[in-house]
C-alpha cells in the first residue's frame, strides 16, 4: 500500500474512533451534550460579530429589556427610544421576568448590562435545553430524546435567532418545561410557581394556568387543580402593577389590540388581511405556519398534557396580528414541531440533514440579526443611560 492512501485510511480510522468516543459520551452526559448542542449553535450565530458585538447588542427587542433591567421599569419620558414616539407605558408589553434574570447577572459580567444580556440568553437557553430533554424522557415522548433535544438548537429558524440575542422567550421555555416536570413528579406547588414565573416573562405564559388546571381536573385531583390556580395572582399582581405604574389596569392589552400591537379579533385576521392587500407571497407563509403548527398539535392527541399545552398556544396565535408570526408561535416549536414530527425526524436519513440545518440557520440568522437593530442614535443614548 502506498503512504499516502496509507496514512488516509489512518485519519479516517482516527476520526471515527474520536467520533464513537464523542458519541459515548453524548450517550452517558444526554443533558449536558444537549445544552453544549445550544452552546455550539449559539456560538455559531455569533461568529460574525465577534468584532462588533454591538450588532447582538442592538438587536430588537434586546436594547428594551437592557433598559427596564437598569430603571427596573422608572423609565422617564426622555428615555433612549423617545425617538421611536414611544411613551413609558409602552413598557407595559415588556414584563420583568427577563429583565430581572438580567439585572442578577450584572455581576458575574463586571456591572456591563449588555454582556449580561446575552449571558441571561445563553444560560436560559442551555438549561431549557436541558430541561427539555429531561421532559422528552419523563414523559416518553420521542423514540431518540437526545437526538431531539439536538435538533432543538437549530430548529425553527427563528428560535435560532431567539437564543441568540436578547430575547425572554429561551427563559419563558424554561419555565415552561419547569413546570411539566413538576407536573410529572405530583408537586402542584412547584407547577403553580413555575406557571405563575413563567405568566411574568411573557403574558402568553398564564395559558399554562388552564393547561395544568383542566388536566388536573380531567383526572380527578382537584386540591391539584386549585393550588395551581393560585399562579393566577403572579399575573393580577402584573396588572396591579401596571395600575400603578401607569394608571391603567389593562395597560399590556390597550398596547397590544389590533393595529397597536400583537393581537386582534376575529381570528385570522393578519392572513385575511395579507390577501386583501395583495401580499399572497405573506399569506401562502401564514397558511404554511398555522398548518404545520396545527398539524404538530394534532399529532400529539395521545399525550394529553402535552397537547392541551399546544392546543392552548395554537389557539392563542390564531389571534395574534403580529409580522413577525413565526416568533409568535415558538412556544409551540419544541412539541408541535420536534415531538409532533418525530415519526419523521426520528428517521436516520433525516439525520443526514443536520449539517444542511445548521448552515441554512447562519444564514438565515446572519442576515436577520444586523437588519433589526436599534438606529446608533437611540444606541448611544441607551449607553448613556447604562452608566
Amino acid at each position: 500500500m502506498d503512504p499516502p492512501r496509507s496514512l488516509a485510511l489512518r485519519a479516517v480510522a482516527s476520526c471515527r474512533r474520536w467520533f464513537l468516543v464523542l458519541l459515548e459520551l453524548a450517550r452517558r452526559w444526554p443533558r449536558a451534550t444537549a445544552a453544549l448542542a445550544m452552546l455550539a449553535s449559539t456560538l455559531l450565530v455569533w461568529g460574525p460579530f465577534w468584532n462588533r458585538l454591538d450588532v447582538l447588542y442592538r438587536h430588537w427587542d434586546g436594547p428594551h429589556y437592557v433598559y427596564l433591567a437598569r430603571t427596573l421599569y422608572a423609565v422617564p419620558d426622555d428615555h433612549p427610544f423617545v425617538l421611536y414616539n414611544l411613551t413609558p407605558a409602552y413598557y407595559a408589553t415588556h414584563l420583568p421576568g427577563y429583565p430581572l434574570l438580567i439585572r442578577a447577572l450584572v455581576p458575574l459580567a463586571l456591572g456591563a448590562y449588555l454582556p449580561a444580556m446575552l449571558l441571561a440568553t445563553l444560560l436560559s437557553s442551555m438549561a431549557g435545553a436541558a430541561l427539555f430533554h429531561e421532559v422528552l424522557v419523563r414523559f416518553e415522548l420521542v423514540r431518540s430524546p437526545l437526538w431531539t433535544a439536538v435538533l432543538f438548537a437549530v430548529l425553527p429558524p427563528r428560535w435560532v435567532v431567539c437564543h441568540s440575542v436578547g430575547a425572554s422567550e429561551p427563559l419563558l421555555l424554561c419555565f415552561v418545561f419547569a413546570a411539566f416536570l413538576a407536573y410529572r413528579s405530583e408537586r402542584p406547588w412547584a407547577v403553580m410557581l413555575f406557571s405563575a414565573a413563567a405568566a411574568i416573562t411573557r403574558m402568553m405564559g398564564v395559558l399554562l394556568v388552564p393547561v395544568f388546571v383542566v388536566s388536573y381536573l380531567l383526572e380527578r385531583r382537584f386540591r391539584h387543580a386549585s393550588i395551581v390556580l393560585a399562579a393566577l395572582l403572579a399575573t393580577l399582581g402584573l396588572l396591579l402593577w401596571h395600575l400603578w405604574l401607569y394608571g391603567d389596569f389593562l395597560a399590556y392589552f390597550t398596547r397590544n389590540l389590533r393595529q397597536s400591537g400583537h393581537m386582534a379579533y376575529p381570528p385570522l385576521l393578519g392572513f385575511s388581511s395579507y390577501v386583501a392587500a395583495g401580499d399572497f407571497h405573506s399569506a401562502e407563509l401564514c397558511f404554511g405556519l398555522y398548518a404545520l403548527y396545527g398539524l404538530g398539535t394534532l399529532a400529539l392527541l395521545r399525550h394529553r398534557v402535552v397537547f392541551l399545552y399546544t392546543l392552548a398556544f395554537f389557539t392563542f396565535a390564531l389571534f395574534v396580528f403580529h409580522f413577525d408570526l413565526s416568533r409568535m408561535f415558538l412556544p409551540l416549536a419544541p412539541f408541535a414541531l420536534l415531538v409532533g414530527f418525530d415519526g419523521l425526524l426520528s428517521r436516520r436519513a433525516c439525520r443526514w440533514l443536520l449539517p444542511l440545518l445548521v448552515y441554512m440557520d447562519c444564514v438565515y440568522a446572519w442576515g436577520l440579526i444586523p437588519h433589526n437593530t436599534v438606529v446608533p442614535v437611540a444606541y448611544q443614548s441607551l449607553l448613556r443611560a447604562l452608566q
